[in-house]
C-alpha cells in the first residue's frame, strides 16, 4: 500500500508514511513531513536524502521539492582533497540526519550541517582514512604565515646591528662587476664614494634616514639589499624633513651634478642627490603598493570568501530556476542530464544548434538523444527521428535523408515513418517526391485504411478530385467489406471540406441509402450540412430521419436536435411543429404497445 501524492504530467510521487497511510493510528511521527522552507528551523535536526555532490558542496534532499546544501568544510572534521572520496562515501539516495545552520527564506537557501559535534552522529568519513583535520590544516598555516612575518623582522634587526658596527671592506674589481649588472638592469640607482688611495671603501653609501644597510656575508657578492619596513616609513620621512630644513651654519652647499653613473676610478663623483631622492622614493612607492596588493588581512580575505560565496549562490540558484531559459550548450547538458527522456529538450538542444547554423552538432545531438532516450519510451524516440528527417530535409542530401529514413524504418513502426516522411515532403513543397513514397505505400501497407485517406487529402489539397474518386474505387477493391461504409464517409468529409461538395452528398446519399439504419452515418451528415448546407436541405433531412423505424432512444437523440436546431434557426411556429411531431411519435408507439 502507498499513498499518492500527486500525479502531474505522468509523473506519480508516492508517499509511505504511516501517518497517511493509516492516519487513525495516532503513532509518534520520527521525520515531521516538510512540505515548505517555513517548516525548516535554524538549530533543527531533519533527516534527508543525498541527492548529488557537486564542486561547491553536498545537496541534501529534504523533501520532493526542498533541497538543502552542506559546504565541503561542515559534510566531515577531516580534510579532503579528492572529491571522489566524498562520493564513494555518501552515494546518491542515502539516508543521513543534518543539522539546520541557516535559513535564507528570500532566497530559499539552506546551510546544513553533517559534522558529528552539530548532529551528534559519528563521522561520514571514517577515521581509519587517516585524513588530518580542518584544525591541523589551519594551524599549520598560520605557523606558516608567522615565520613568513617573522622573517623580514629578523633581517631588519640583524642590518641595524652591522650598520652600528660599520661597513665592511669589498674588493673594488668585484663591486665594480657587481654594480655594472645592476646598473644594465636599472633597478636601483647607487651612491658611489670611493677614496682609493686610502684603500677605506665605504662604497655603497645609503642614507640610513630611508633605508638600512645590509652588509654582504662571506659568500656575498658585495651589493647590499636594502630593505624598507613600512611601519616607520612616517617616522623616517619627518625625519627627513626636519634635517633637510635645518642646516649647519658653516657647510657650505653641495655641488648638484645632472650627469649619469661614471666607472672612472680618478673621477669617482657623487651621484645627483635630487635625482636619486625622487627615483627612490617612487620605486619605494610602487614596492609598497605591491606588498600592500600581495598582504591582506584575514578580514579582507573572509568579505573576500563572502562575496565568492554569495556569487556561488547566485548562480545556483539561477540554475536551479525552473523558468530559467537556456542559453548555452552547457545549460541544455544540463537539463538532458536531468530529464533524459524528455525528446522536447533534445529538439530545442537540436534547434539551439540550427540557429547558429551548427549542422553538425544539430546531428550529434539528435544521434546522442538516440543513444541515451530509453527503449521503452517509443514515441519520444520516434519525436527524435522526425525531427533528425527534417534537418536532412532542409540541410542535407537525398542521400543522407534516406539513409537516416532507412534507419528509422528499422528502429520504429514502418508505417508511422512513412507517414511522417510523406508530411514532410508535403510541407517541404516537395510533392514529387510525396506522391512516389504514396504508391509506395499503397504498395506495402494495401490493409491499411489510414494510408488510403491520408492519400486522398493528399490529392484533394492538389486539387486533384477526379484521381480521388479513382482511389476511392481501388481502397473498396483492396479494403475488407466490413470497412467501405466507414471509408466512404471519410472520402465523403474531405471532398466537402476540400473537393466538390455536390459528389460529397451524393456520397453520404448513397450509403444512406444502402444503411438507413447508420445513425453514425446520419449524426455526421448532419453535422457537415449544418456547416454548408442550406436551411431547407438540413430540415429535409431532419424529417427524413424523424420518419424512420428507429429505436425509441435513437429517435429521442434526433428529435432533440430537430428541436434544438429549430431553436436557434426557426421560429416559434417552426418549434412547435417539432414538438407535435415527437408528441405524434410517442402516442403512435404507445397505442402500438397497448395492442
Amino acid at each position: 500500500r502507498c499513498y499518492i501524492l500527486s500525479n502531474e504530467n505522468g509523473k506519480i510521487q508516492l508517499s509511505l508514511r504511516q501517518s497517511r497511510l493509516n492516519p487513525k493510528i495516532s503513532s509518534k511521527v520520527e521525520d515531521i513531513e516538510i512540505t515548505s522552507i517555513k517548516d525548516v528551523k535554524k538549530g533543527q535536526l531533519v533527516r534527508g536524502y543525498v541527492k548529488s555532490i557537486t564542486p561547491s558542496g553536498v545537496f541534501f534532499g529534504l523533501s520532493t521539492s526542498l533541497l538543502g546544501r552542506i559546504l565541503f568544510q561542515n559534510v566531515s572534521p577531516y580534510f579532503v582533497q579528492k572529491h571522489s572520496l566524498y562520493e564513494k562515501y555518501l552515494p546518491e539516495g542515502k539516508l543521513l540526519t543534518a543539522k539546520v545552520l541557516g535559513v535564507n527564506r528570500k532566497e530559499k537557501h539552506i546551510e546544513l550541517s553533517l559534522l558529528p559535534e552539530d548532529t551528534g552522529m559519528p563521522s561520514v568519513l571514517p577515521e581509519s582514512l587517516g585524513l588530518p583535520q580542518y584544525g591541523a590544516e589551519e594551524e599549520k598555516r598560520e605557523v606558516n604565515d608567522e615565520e613568513k612575518r617573522e622573517e623580514p623582522k629578523l633581517k631588519t634587526k640583524r642590518r641595524r646591528g652591522n650598520s652600528e658596527s660599520g661597513t665592511e671592506k669589498i674588493p673594488v674589481s668585484s663591486q665594480k662587476v657587481e654594480a655594472e649588472k645592476l646598473y644594465r638592469l636599472g633597478k636601483k640607482r647607487l651612491n658611489c664614494v670611493g677614496d682609493y688611495k686610502n684603500q677605506k671603501h665605504s662604497f655603497w653609501e645609503a642614507k640610513p634616514k630611508k633605508r638600512k644597510i645590509c652588509p654582504a656575508d662571506e659568500n656575498d657578492s658585495g651589493i647590499e639589499v636594502y630593505y624598507r619596513e613600512e611601519d616607520e616609513d612616517d617616522q623616517e620621512e619627518e625625519a627627513a624633513k626636519k634635517k633637510s630644513k635645518v642646516k649647519k651654519p658653516g657647510e657650505a652647499p653641495r655641488l648638484q651634478v645632472s650627469m649619469g653613473f661614471t666607472w672612472d676610478e680618478d673621477n669617482a663623483m657623487d651621484m645627483p642627490v635630487l635625482d636619486q631622492k625622487e627615483e627612490s622614493s617612487e620605486s619605494e612607492e610602487e614596492e609598497d603598493m605591491q606588498s600592500k596588493l600581495k598582504k591582506q588581512t584575514k578580514k579582507e580575505k573572509e568579505l573576500e570568501k563572502q562575496k565568492k560565496e554569495k556569487e556561488l549562490c547566485k548562480v545556483e540558484a539561477a540554475l536551479m530556476d525552473p523558468g530559467r531559459q537556456p542559453q548555452s550548450a552547457d545549460d541544455f547538458d544540463r537539463l538532458v542530464l536531468g530529464s533524459p527522456n524528455s525528446s522536447i529538450l533534445w529538439l530545442q538542444y537540436m534547434a539551439f544548434h540550427l540557429q547558429a547554423t551548427e549542422i553538425e552538432k544539430a546531428r550529434a545531438v539528435a544521434e546522442r538523444a538516440l543513444k541515451t532516450i530509453s527503449f521503452r519510451e517509443e514515441q519520444e524516440k520516434l519525436n527524435v527521428w522526425v525531427a533528425l528527417l527534417n534537418l536532412e530535409n532542409m540541410y542535407g542530401t537525398e542521400e543522407t535523408l534516406m539513409k537516416v529514413f532507412e534507419r528509422a524504418v528499422q528502429y520504429n513502426e514502418p508505417l508511422k515513418v512513412f507517414q511522417h516522411l510523406c508530411d514532410i515532403y508535403a510541407n517541404s513543397e516537395k510533392y514529387k517526391q510525396a506522391e512516389e513514397l504514396y504508391h509506395t505505400m499503397l504498395k506495402r501497407f494495401r490493409q491499411e485504411k489510414s494510408v488510403w485517406l491520408k492519400y486522398a487529402s493528399f490529392l484533394l489539397k492538389q486539387g486533384q478530385a477526379e484521381a480521388t474518386h479513382r482511389l476511392l474505387e481501388r481502397a473498396l477493391k483492396a479494403l475488407p467489406t466490413k470497412e467501405h461504409v466507414d471509408v466512404i464517409s471519410r472520402f465523403a468529409q474531405l471532398e466537402f471540406h476540400s473537393g466538390d461538395t455536390e459528389h460529397a452528398k451524393a456520397l453520404f446519399e448513397s450509403t444512406l441509402s444502402s444503411y438507413p439504419k447508420r445513425t453514425d452515418i446520419w449524426s455526421i451528415y448532419m453535422d457537415i450540412m449544418i456547416k454548408h448546407g442550406s436551411q431547407k436541405e438540413v430540415r429535409d433531412i431532419f424529417e427524413r430521419v424523424i420518419h424512420l423505424s428507429l429505436a425509441p432512444k435513437k429517435m429521442k437523440f434526433f428529435f432533440k436536435r430537430y428541436l434544438d436546431y429549430e431553436k436557434k434557426f426557426g421560429t416559434a411556429e417552426s418549434v412547435l411543429a417539432v414538438k407535435r411531431a415527437a408528441l405524434e411519435y410517442v402516442e403512435t408507439k404507445s397505442s402500438f404497445a397497448d395492442t
